[in-house]
């Protein structure tokens, strides 16, 4: 008996001992599967990375890159169609329709119905889909947005009916996509046949366990655009930098006993900075610079525009006063409130040696007589476009001979406003300093003055447009 519960004890001790024997390798087995599924689901995912990187690199248009995307959502969680909505560039708080694959529903129904077409065709459907705009929070789409929280949708369920979705959508999941914490789109998933299962919460995990690889590929493509407009942009501002090179006087113009010398830095890639040497006849040339309100392109364009207007206008010269007000008008008809333009004319007559200068808003003249005497010109007047020509005596004019040996400096307030790095402007005070020292020609004058503003910057970056005009009548031998 003693022999037989021994045996029993013993026998009890072995199944506890091979239980726990069992127990452990099932640990080890669910342990390893765990192990081969994480390392299946990475090699999967690189090699999803891998092809999405490939074909991104040759499509044409980000359109198709994001198709790619769609239909591989449509394609791994088993449904008939697939959507994927990014916020808007212009406001990121709506979304827009990005890449569809299959008959995807209209989820907008608060705009006008599209036409039957768009309903009954898939291409047709399929265009339509770029232009929808969800706003924020409205329908299932916008409240998966702002929450940031996956949503299951399936109609005949209860709760359902709190969602305006059309009535073809019969089961419909929502994933928001985030790349690093960062929302980057929605992506959907619908089906609408009343034979196929509805999801379900583990078609919604398994989702959701997806979404980091088309998450990652739209940051990718959103990062890939970026790129590609800001290429674009620089393109443009390069073409607008040689179109606008090629309309600034590339040689300064000798006349008789007159020499011209200029200098022209530029802060960015085109200039609000611009001048003109524009022959009006024989005896008669025009001296224009100019500066208009802010930098860059706008600013560019601004000076574009004006330069035409004055040359289309100085055929019909006659006084300065009345030029200067012919051009307001067009400036000030053709432009907003928050942008004019400063400039700075002189018209030389050859045969009198006389000048007529009007300044509208700029910079004074700086003027060096041939015995050192120097003297700052600056008659009144508003920039052009700030005032309409309704108020009386908008411009004042002045007219004074040009002596052999005087020298004239026409400048952008880039020159006077440059700072250094105590944040100090060199300012007019500098500037006529600087001219009263006397140059030997226009342009040692011009080069001079632009070495000593440069050196009084240093390495402080360049903030504005700098643009400098000498001329001069020649001294009597």
């Amino acid at each position: 008996m003693t022999i037989i519960l021994i045996s029993l004890g013993a026998l009890t001790l072995i199944l506890l001992l091979v239980g726990l024997v069992m127990r452990a390798l099932g640990q080890v087995s669910a342990n390893r599967y765990a192990a081969a599924e994480a390392h299946r689901q990475q090699d999967a995912y690189r090699r999803f990375l891998n092809q999405f990187v490939q074909k991104l690199a040759t499509v044409a248009e980000l359109t198709e890159a994001l198709s790619i995307i769609v239909t591989k959502v449509c394609e791994d969680v088993d449904a008939e169609s697939a959507g994927i909505f990014v916020p808007d560039e212009n406001d990121p708080s709506y979304l827009r329709g990005a890449a569809c694959t299959g008959y995807f529903p209209i989820l907008t129904v608060n705009q006008k119905a599209p036409s039957p077409k768009v309903r009954v065709n898939a291409r047709y459907r399929m265009a339509y889909f770029h232009s929808e705009v969800i706003g924020p929070g409205e329908g299932l789409v916008g409240h998966v947005a702002i929450t940031r929280q996956p949503a299951l949708y399936n109609r005949l369920e209860s709760g359902s009916t709190e969602w305006s979705l059309p009535p073809e959508v019969k089961t419909m999941m929502v994933m928001p996509l985030l790349a690093e914490d960062r929302f980057v789109g929605v992506s959907c998933a619908v089906n609408r046949r009343r034979d196929i299962s509805p999801f379900s919460q583990h078609n919604l995990d398994f989702f959701q366990q997806f979404s980091s690889q088309p998450a990652l590929a739209c940051s990718l493509i959103a990062i890939y655009a970026e790129r590609r407009r800001q290429d674009r942009l620089n393109r443009e501002l390069e073409v607008c930098a040689e179109l606008q090179k090629s309309m600034l006087p590339e040689i300064p113009p000798t006349i008789g006993e007159y020499q011209f010398a200029t200098s022209h830095q530029p802060a960015y890639e085109v200039s609000g900075d611009f001048y003109d040497f524009i022959v009006v006849d024989d005896n008669r040339i025009m001296v224009m610079v100019a500066d208009a309100t802010g930098k860059g392109l706008p600013a560019c364009l601004m000076t574009s525009m004006s330069q035409c207007f004055v040359r289309a206008m100085v055929e019909r010269y006659t006084d300065m006063k009345t030029f200067l007000l012919d051009v307001n008008r067009l400036v000030y008809a053709n432009s907003d409130s928050a942008h004019f333009l400063t400039v700075n004319l002189l018209l030389i007559d050859l045969s009198t040696h006389t000048c007529e200068f009007g300044c509208a808003g700029h910079t004074p003249l700086l003027r060096r007589d041939a015995d050192g005497t120097c003297s700052v010109l600056k008659p009144s007047g508003p920039a052009l476009g700030m005032w309409p020509n309704d108020l009386p005596d908008l411009f004042e004019t002045m007219t004074f001979p040009l002596e052999p040996g005087a020298l004239f400096c026409l400048f952008t307030d880039g020159l006077t406003e440059a700072l250094n790095k105590y944040q100090e402007e060199f300012g007019l005070e500098r500037l006529v300093a600087e001219w009263q020292k006397g140059f030997p020609s226009p342009k040692e004058a011009a080069d001079g003055v632009m070495a000593k503003v440069k050196a009084f910057a240093g390495e402080e970056a360049q903030a504005d447009d700098q643009t400098i005009i000498v001329f001069g009548r020649k001294a009597e031998q």
